[in-house]
């Protein structure tokens, strides 16, 4: 059987195979895609849906310790206007107020208080409940404060800690009044910041957090363990996630670059009426316990299906491996062919001695170039160089050597273009030339000029203690296209330069001249030979 009648029986039973094979992979990998994305849509959706029940389950723990710090917090005011009242009514401004019974009766209604006490407009202490030792920075920046502040407005300090007790207090303050209205005066209170409602037995969790905080970033309290209370906060995670937000919010944050820790959860709430907020923090790790536990079991599940659904497509495959090798081959030999026609071609236009281009893809650049000068009104220039002596040099070292100092002079040739998309090109024998779009007769000029330079300043040594110089002659010619002309004239006219370069002492540059004697021509266009 020929290979022509092989590869059509072949291509026939490929042909009858297709359809039931490419409709099984299909199905099978339907299957398998359809269980594979049902199962991921579903733990996503999953894990989306616990994250959204755990921020709406911060959210409103934030908001009910936010409740309850705020009804604490209306108490203590309320408690601190009735002082207030107490005192503007019997006048006791300025001189010690009989109020002790009425201070140990409001401590002991109210334990989260820790001591009452009033100072008139100078710092003095007009009445003091047992324990009411305040710093005078704390009372002179409660003064300053309501002296700027609207009326009848709670001001709440920075924390303090109880020396005697090692508690962390909050001081709270309202102004005192004179009957003409003026400021005479602070009524303050001192509030155990542990013995808030919202505060007492709250568990948030392992890896939880509560942290109660002014607004202007100095933390209060934190939970399960309270430490750095005073410490500013302004810079942390949570008030980062608060900054341009409402005053109610939840957001999940990542871990700081370089961590290993899991993102964070951080639902926050303003506690209303009062310059505080609580938040909440917990570990989307103690979050998602539940739900990866869940997505473990549904996974190894699909997980058997699809296994199941791979060695059927793998017991598939068995049988039409062989008809999957022959078109791996064939790939195969396709690539090779495709990479070979590309190297032809490639060798088709390159000379095979040196690397540069050939005498056919000169011609073709040049024709391709001179319609582009005619079209544009650029200016297109040519340099033909010549290696001086060559057939001496030749005949004296031998065709080795000759080779040797063709292969450095195309070497310095094409690196002496300027731009990569100028042409050198080897057109025959010893002679070269440039091509240069875009170039006037200056330009070209320069570039034979640094050539010819190169070459001559290099030492070519083929017999051993013996150096030789190799040079070059260059004939360059620039001219714009106009309709007529033909690409051979700029041939012509680079060939009389070169000849004059040769008549003058060879070794040079020139750019204009006359033929040689005989008028013949030494270059001809070849386009497609």
């Amino acid at each position: 059987m020929k290979p022509e009648q092989i590869l059509a029986s072949l291509s026939q039973l490929d042909h009858q195979k297709r359809p039931v094979t490419l409709w099984a992979i299909v199905f099978l990998s339907l299957v398998c895609l359809s269980l594979g994305g049902m199962q991921g849509w579903s733990v996503y959706t999953a894990r989306a849906m616990q994250l959204d029940e755990a921020a709406t389950a911060a959210s409103n723990l934030a908001s009910a310790l936010a409740e309850q710090v705020s009804q604490d917090l209306d108490k203590v005011d309320l408690t601190l206007l009735d002082l207030g009242e107490r005192l503007e009514r019997e006048s006791m401004l300025g001189e010690p107020a009989p109020l002790d019974d009425y201070l140990a009766a409001r401590l002991r209604r109210l334990p989260l208080l820790h001591a009452l006490a009033g100072y008139d407009d100078d710092g003095a202490a007009l009445l003091a409940s047992e324990g009411a030792a305040v710093p005078a920075a704390t009372i002179n920046s409660h003064l300053v404060q309501h002296r700027y502040l609207p009326a009848a407005q709670l001001f709440v300090g920075s924390p303090l800690r109880d020396a005697a007790s090692s508690q962390w207090l909050l001081p709270v303050s309202r102004p005192l009044t004179a009957d003409d209205g003026s400021f005479r005066g602070v009524a303050m209170a001192l509030i155990r910041i542990g013995h808030l409602r919202g505060l007492q037995g709250m568990q948030p969790g392992t890896r939880g957090n509560v942290v109660l905080a002014l607004e202007s970033g100095q933390l209060l309290h934190t939970l399960p363990r309270n430490h750095d209370v005073g410490r500013d906060i302004r810079n942390s995670t949570l008030f980062a996630v608060r900054r341009g937000a409402g005053p109610a919010g939840s957001r999940i944050v990542g871990p700081p670059a370089g961590s290993s820790e899991a993102p964070t959860l951080y639902s926050y709430q303003n506690v209303p009426g009062y310059p505080l907020l609580i938040a909440v923090s917990r570990s989307t790790d103690e979050i998602l316990a539940r739900w990866w536990d869940s997505a473990y079991l549904s996974t190894a599940g699909v997980s058997l299906l699809m296994l199941i659904q791979l060695w059927l497509g793998v017991r598939l495959y068995s049988q039409i491996s062989l008809r999957d090798q022959l078109e791996k081959e064939r790939r195969n030999l396709q690539k090779l062919l495709v990479k070979k026609s590309r190297s032809l071609r490639q060798q088709a236009l390159r000379d095979a001695l040196t690397g540069i281009a050939n005498r056919r893809q000169f011609d073709t650049r040049l024709v391709r170039e001179f319609d582009r000068a005619m079209a544009e009104g650029r200016s297109l220039a040519l340099i033909i160089l010549d290696v001086d002596y060559f057939k001496k040099y030749n005949d004296l070292y031998g065709h080795p050597a000759g080779d040797e100092c063709l292969k450095f002079v195309a070497a310095r040739i094409h690196g002496g273009r300027r731009r990569s998309h100028d042409l050198a090109a080897r057109l025959g024998g010893e002679e070269f030339a440039i091509l240069l779009p875009g170039t006037g007769l200056r330009g070209a000029i320069a570039v034979a000029e640094a050539i010819r330079k190169s070459v001559a300043a290099h030492k070519l040594t083929h017999v051993p203690g013996r150096a030789h110089s190799v040079t070059v002659s260059c004939g360059v010619h620039a001219l714009v296209p106009i309709e007529g002309m033909v690409p051979s004239e700029l041939i012509d006219a680079a060939d009389r330069a070169l000849y004059l370069a040769k008549a003058s002492g060879r070794n040079r540059v020139r750019a204009e001249g006359s033929m040689p004697p005989s008028g013949v021509k030494r270059l001809s266009l070849v386009i497609n030979k």
